[in-house]
């Protein structure tokens, strides 16, 4: 007599070949992470700023020859934030480990009566900075960064308040500050770019 309940489902010969997908599927896998594999989307771990177009920045705390104690950190700051975000130089903390430290002082500052009133009294002063900087590259040689491009001036206005007159002081230096910092930043760029090679003799140009 023939049976009357539902006919079995022939999925048994499938598991076999199902299993050995699985299988494969994780064995890959593994074998992915035993090898370090990461997905496009997720650089190596410590791969940003190892490039070789790349060049490693530290900043050494300046020397203070001016009669503001705070401005030798405030250029510092400044040097540091520049170079922090200059897209072909990296800041690092360890001189050590640097292709460039950037080393020197802060020179005495410039000070002057810009303009006065009917009373002889200043109603605004110009005000000089200038920075005395040299790189030390990691090849040993040192280059001194020129002169020129490292002195500036700026105009603040005088009170009767004392305070006033220092806060006016202070907001034109820290201006000054990322004004000189801009200017070492683009030199250095300039230093790390790779030298052009040499064209052969008898080469015609254009």
């Amino acid at each position: 007599m023939p049976r009357t309940g539902p006919v079995p489902r022939t999925h048994y010969a499938l598991e076999p070949a199902l299993a050995a997908r699985v299988a494969g599927a994780l064995l890959l896998l593994l074998v992915a992470a035993a090898c370090g594999y990461r997905s496009a989307g997720a650089p190596p771990e410590g791969a940003a700023g190892d490039a070789d177009d790349v060049t490693s920045v530290a900043v050494i705390a300046l020397q203070n020859d001016s009669p503001e104690p705070w401005l030798d950190r405030v250029v510092t700051d400044a040097l540091r934030r520049e170079l922090g975000v200059r897209s072909a130089l990296r800041l690092v903390s360890d001189p050590q480990r640097a292709d460039y430290v950037v080393r020197g002082r802060v020179k005495p500052l410039g000070l002057r009566s810009n303009s006065f009133s009917s009373f002889v009294v200043a109603l605004e002063y110009q005000v000089t900075l200038a920075l005395d900087l040299e790189v030390l590259r990691r090849q040993g040689d040192v280059i001194r960064l020129p002169a020129a491009a490292l002195s500036e001036n700026d105009v603040y206005l005088a009170s009767q308040d004392v305070e006033v007159t220092r806060t006016n002081r202070l907001e034109a230096l820290r201006h000054l500050s990322d004004v000189l910092a801009t200017r070492v930043a683009d030199r250095l760029e300039w230093l790390s770019r790779p030298a052009a090679p040499p064209k052969a003799p008898g080469a015609a140009g254009g």
